[in-house]
């Protein structure tokens, strides 16, 4: 079977350092064909470095309507709808990075264009993808009473994340590309959080989709759904008028269905290298830790530990994940959507579930915190 022909939109940190080196790794299954960045020395750089005859552009719209592409991975900064849907409507299929956009109305509308042209649309959110998750949820069912959900998230800068890659420059941008997208990705933070305080709206733009919206996909896959409130919201500093001069630390608590309490911990540590995520899962009769790996390296993996009480025996149980890691996982998934039509797991449904979470999550930090919230959020 010939290798999906894909286009690559978007060719940063997360680009150079995971999803070129993965496609190649799964060769068999994709062949670039086409790549684009606002940079286009760059975008001329890595099709220079890529095998076959790859296209180059700074203009997105020119890959979506490239004859040569089946498929579109969309990972540029900001809120994706707009590609996504030209992507779409061009009949090609689509990976789009997370957040796959900033309201709901925006992935509202991918829903159903998705649907109407009968195209594969996957999210991102590669934890779920890691094979950890289904010794996970087999371990979960065996602990009881679900009691608490506490995720615990160590963010250090991208910076040190990505050490280990030697990324190429991205010089001399095209302003014109580089202002269109923040001007679609604000006005989609208009949609979702209108004029609300710019702490509200950088707290919900830049920390809640920018990361968090992982730990709510993470509860997701978990089988342990959403939060349908949240209950509690410390953010320090405390959220005010002006835009903070770092990410926040955010304290959460809120109710899963069946009245199990989450709770959510994310924390900045600018000055510390590791990045660190737990998940535990505590119930009436034993609990659940899973310690998810550090995103960028390949050779970290996730680990479980099981403890519960069967039939008046204590057990525990610790299980590592393997070594085809979770963003060549979703890479994989992606591929047998196109092919087989397998179920895809990272949805765009799921997506909007995971921001009407958040977008909640930021209304009521900004009330607690006496600040005006308008828009989705409100």
């Amino acid at each position: 079977m010939a290798p999906i022909r894909v286009g690559v939109v978007g060719l940063g940190l997360i680009t150079q350092g995971v999803h070129l080196p993965n496609l190649e790794t799964l060769r068999a299954n994709f062949v670039v064909t086409h790549v684009c960045d606002a940079s286009p020395s760059l975008a001329l750089a890595v099709a220079e470095r890529l095998p076959g005859d790859v296209a180059a552009t700074d203009d997105w719209s020119r890959v979506v309507s490239d004859p040569g592409v089946d498929a579109v991975l969309v990972l540029t900064p900001g809120s994706h709808g707009e590609i996504v849907a030209g992507a779409l409507r061009a009949g090609k299929h689509v990976f789009a990075e997370k957040p796959l956009g900033h309201s709901r109305a925006e992935i509202e509308g991918l829903i159903a264009l998705a649907r109407d042209t009968d195209r594969v649309l996957q999210v991102g959110t590669m934890k779920a993808h890691d094979d950890i998750i289904a010794p996970a949820r087999a371990a979960i069912a065996r602990i009881g009473t679900v009691r608490v959900a506490r995720v615990t998230v160590l963010h250090p800068t991208d910076e040190c994340q990505f050490e280990h890659v030697n990324l190429l420059p991205a010089d001399s941008p095209n302003p014109d590309a580089v202002a269109a997208g923040r001007t679609y990705t604000e006005a989609r933070n208009d949609e979702a959080v209108a004029d609300s305080s710019l702490g509200v709206r950088r707290l919900y733009a830049d920390v809640l989709l920018g990361s968090v919206v992982h730990e709510m996909a993470l509860l997701r896959a978990l089988g342990l759904g959403l939060p349908d409130t949240w209950d509690f919201v410390s953010v320090e500093p405390t959220l005010g008028d002006a835009p903070p001069l770092e990410p926040p630390r955010i304290m959460a608590v809120g109710q899963l269905p069946g009245g199990v309490q989450a709770q959510l911990s994310w924390n900045w540590v600018p000055d510390y290298p590791e990045y660190d995520e737990e998940v535990k899962v505590i119930g009436s009769a034993g609990r659940v830790t899973i310690s998810m790996p550090g995103p960028y390296l390949a050779h970290h993996r996730a680990r479980l530990v099981a403890e519960a009480v069967v039939d008046g025996v204590r057990h525990r149980e610790e299980i590592f994940s393997g070594n085809t890691t979770a963003f060549v996982r979703e890479l994989q998934a992606f591929a047998s959507s196109i092919r087989d039509r397998a179920p895809v797991m990272c949805d765009a449904e799921g997506a909007l579930l995971d921001i009407r979470c958040l977008q909640a999550l930021a209304a009521q930090a900004g009330r607690q915190a006496g600040l005006h919230v308008a828009g989705e959020a409100a």
